[in-house]
């Protein structure tokens, strides 16, 4: 099987590519700097000139305060790059595996989300996500979204980094809220994922294509996630803060827990614990076998 990876570079991309090659399946992975997505014509010659038995798109403007300034930006690759990636599959009958976001949801739920929920984006980093899922269902019938939430991996900045290098300063008192409850999932876990997903969708009679939640478990907020990342080192403060005392040019949803059952029960895909995740990961940041930019 020759896998096309879009959006090589990120988190998921990046993880995808070492966990396929594991498993010894071909994978072509290109990055944006390799192939703009907003780019049809280009877009459908790299799709013609591979001829992968399936594409997997990573690529996303994932800066969720920013986009609120850049909308035409967020919306070009999220939706726009979206609808030229499914439209190129289409047109090849490739399977398409399209990446998206539990920000879809407006988080008012009280139970875990399931894949028929209304979505209800709260922000434009979240309404150009829910514009490319739609788009991706409108241009290609042999697709899978997979929704997942709170991604960490080796490659590019994240949550994790972002709170040990907090961490690193001198004194340091951290504002961390709590009162947004999600899943972290780490990248590799979404890799291994993905490579199941594929294994599949290339089978004879395949037809269990649509939306499918993956995440990580279990759901913590962001100030428990924070805990879970410094336990074991020293000289740091954490002060659970709520969203309103912290404001950011985005909202956010207080609630965007993914009900993963269908994954489940469709392909034999459980959610993984994320705390071994982050663990390795720790471990990698310690031994500095860490990656800031994706290739």
């Amino acid at each position: 099987m020759t896998v096309l990876v879009l959006g090589s570079g990120g988190q998921i991309g990046a993880a995808l590519r070492w966990r396929a090659l594991a498993g010894g399946a071909s994978l072509v992975g290109l990055s944006h700097a390799d192939l703009d997505v907003c780019n049809l014509a280009a877009l459908s010659g790299a799709l013609a000139g591979h001829r992968p038995d399936g594409v997997v798109n990573c690529a996303a403007y994932t800066d969720v305060d920013r986009a609120e300034r850049e909308r035409d930006a967020a919306f070009a690759t999220n939706s726009d790059g979206a609808a030229n990636i499914a439209a190129a599959c289409a047109e090849l009958g490739v399977p398409l595996v399209h990446l998206s976001s539990d920000y879809v949801f407006d988080g008012d739920a009280n139970k875990p989300y399931r894949e028929d929920d209304p979505v209800g984006p709260l922000g434009v980093y979240a309404e150009s996500k829910a514009a490319g899922e739609a788009r991706v269902r409108a241009l290609h019938d042999r697709h899978v979204i997979l929704r997942t939430s709170w991604v960490f991996g080796a490659v590019g900045d994240n949550f994790v980094k972002t709170m040990l290098r907090l961490a690193g300063d001198p004194s340091p008192s951290i504002n961390v809220v709590d009162d947004q409850l999600g899943c972290p999932t780490p990248a590799e876990a979404i890799a291994d994922c993905i490579v199941a997903l594929l294994g599949r969708l290339a089978e004879d009679g395949f037809d269990d294509w649509g939306t499918y939640h993956f995440c990580g478990r279990p759901a913590v907020t962001w100030h428990s996630f924070a805990e879970a990342i410094l336990a074991g080192r020293a000289g740091w403060r954490l002060n659970p803060v709520a969203s309103a005392d912290m404001p950011r040019p985005a909202p956010r949803p207080a609630y965007s827990v993914l009900d993963c059952t269908r994954i489940r029960d469709t392909f034999g895909i459980e959610q993984p614990d994320w705390r071994p995740g982050l663990n390795r990961l720790l471990e990698q940041i310690d031994g500095k076998a860490v990656i800031e930019a994706g290739p």
